[in-house]
């Protein structure tokens, strides 16, 4: 059966359980501390991985930010206006990397 969690991070998971356990309560500690709702938390948060270049996070939180109601128009408007903070390259890299995710 899979977590849907990609399989270096189950790796990392059997390795440090009590670390990656840590690493997930401070996550839902944070997003439960304030009155934004998951579909904005996960838009939030990928933009921050836009910004930071990580496609893996990217791609997650592109996942998850759907799962919680975004629509697919939603999730690119999210990246495309980060391209006057953060520049179109970075953001055609981004763009790139969800098309399977939002297609």
């Amino acid at each position: 059966m899979s977590t849907g969690k990609p399989k270096h991070y189950q790796k990392l998971q059997g390795m440090y359980p009590d670390l990656i356990g840590a690493a997930e309560t401070l996550g839902k500690t944070a997003q439960g501390a304030g009155p934004l709702k998951d579909k904005d938390i996960q838009l939030i948060q990928l933009g921050a991985s836009v910004a930071l270049r990580s496609e893996g996070a990217v791609r997650s939180h592109a996942r998850r930010a759907l799962q919680a109601g975004a629509t697919p128009e939603e999730v690119r408007h999210a990246v495309i206006v980060l391209t006057a903070t953060i520049g179109f390259p970075t953001v055609a890299a981004a763009l790139d990397w969800l098309e399977k995710i939002v297609d």
